[in-house]
C-alpha cells in the first residue's frame, strides 16, 4: 500500500470565530442548538427558587457558548475550504 501525502491546509481561526452564520443551514443549525440547549440549561432551574428573568439569564450564557461552539466545530469539519488562508 501506498502512502498518500498528506496536505497541510491553514486556517484563518479569526474568520471562522467572527463570522455570523451567512447561509440558510448555518442559520437552521444555530436556531435549533440554541433551543435545545437552553431548554437543557433551563430546566433545573426553573423549579428553583431563583426569580425568572434571573433564570433566564443563566440559562442563556451557556446556551450561547455552547451552540456558537458546536457552530465553529461544524465549520472547521465541514466547510474547510470556505476558511483557509
Amino acid at each position: 500500500m501506498k502512502k498518500q501525502a498528506q496536505e497541510i491546509v491553514k486556517m484563518d481561526l479569526a474568520k471562522i470565530f467572527f463570522t455570523p452564520p451567512n447561509t440558510k443551514k448555518e442559520k437552521i443549525i444555530l436556531v435549533l442548538m440554541m433551543v435545545i440547549t437552553f431548554m437543557i440549561f433551563f430546566g433545573p432551574i426553573c423549579f428553583s427558587d431563583i426569580p425568572p428573568f434571573r433564570a433566564v439569564l443563566l440559562a442563556c450564557m451557556p446556551t450561547l457558548s455552547v451552540s456558537w461552539g458546536v457552530m465553529i466545530l461544524l465549520r472547521a469539519r465541514f466547510r474547510k475550504k470556505d476558511f483557509c488562508k
